[in-house]
């Protein structure tokens, strides 16, 4: 198991500032107090363990704020506006009503699609759980009969943790690799996630 930083871009906000609002591709904005910002330690991403966020996400960038839900990170950001307003912007309410937090803890999986009998497979993928610290990744192969556990020694609730997964099939067929994500109050991911592919002799 791995764990790596996420990769950011640095933005230095002018003297006199107290409101950040960023520009989605779409036209979509959204605003938030510069304090916040900072106390949060927010990244705008584009890569994730050294690899595009384009091939993980789906997005050519994304805003990350460490223990705030997934829903407000806008992706593909293409303008960034500082300004000074009489009153900076109010924080949306995010009380964990199940609503917010959709699929908590989160996880991905991605492999090769075609594999071959006695040659390992590589699956990897990111876990995170907000503000609570990822302690385990478990993996599959029977639809969730039984689960494979590997721990995540050294993950914390601020960063992503990058996992990786060796397989080595033996024998042929269409298989389903489940994963699904443990955090730190023994909650496991909702909905795991999936990938399918095919085993060659």
């Amino acid at each position: 198991m791995t764990e790596n930083d996420i990769a950011a871009n640095p933005i230095t906000p002018p003297a006199a500032c107290n409101t950040v609002t960023f520009t989605a591709s779409d036209g979509m904005e959204v605003a938030f107090p510069l304090d916040f910002l900072l106390e949060r330690g927010a990244i705008i991403a584009d890569k994730i363990n050294g690899e595009s966020i384009s091939d993980v996400m789906g997005c050519a960038n994304q805003l990350w704020i460490p223990g705030f839900p997934a829903k407000y990170f806008i992706r593909d950001i293409v303008g960034i506006k500082f300004t000074q307003e009489d009153e900076p912007p109010a924080l949306p309410d995010f009380t964990d009503d199940g609503h917010d937090y959709t699929n908590r803890p989160n996880v991905s999986c991605k492999a090769e699609y075609v594999g071959h009998i006695g040659q390992p497979m590589l699956f990897e993928g990111w876990a995170d759980d907000y503000d609570k610290r990822i302690v385990a990744v478990e993996f599959s192969l029977d639809e969730g009969a039984s689960w494979t556990r590997h721990e995540t020694a050294g993950a914390d609730a601020v960063r992503w943790v990058w996992w990786t997964f060796e397989w080595t099939p033996t024998e042929e067929g269409v298989f389903r690799m489940l994963v699904r994500s443990v955090n730190e109050d023994g909650k496991v991911s909702p909905t795991p996630a999936a990938h399918q592919f095919q085993v060659l002799a």
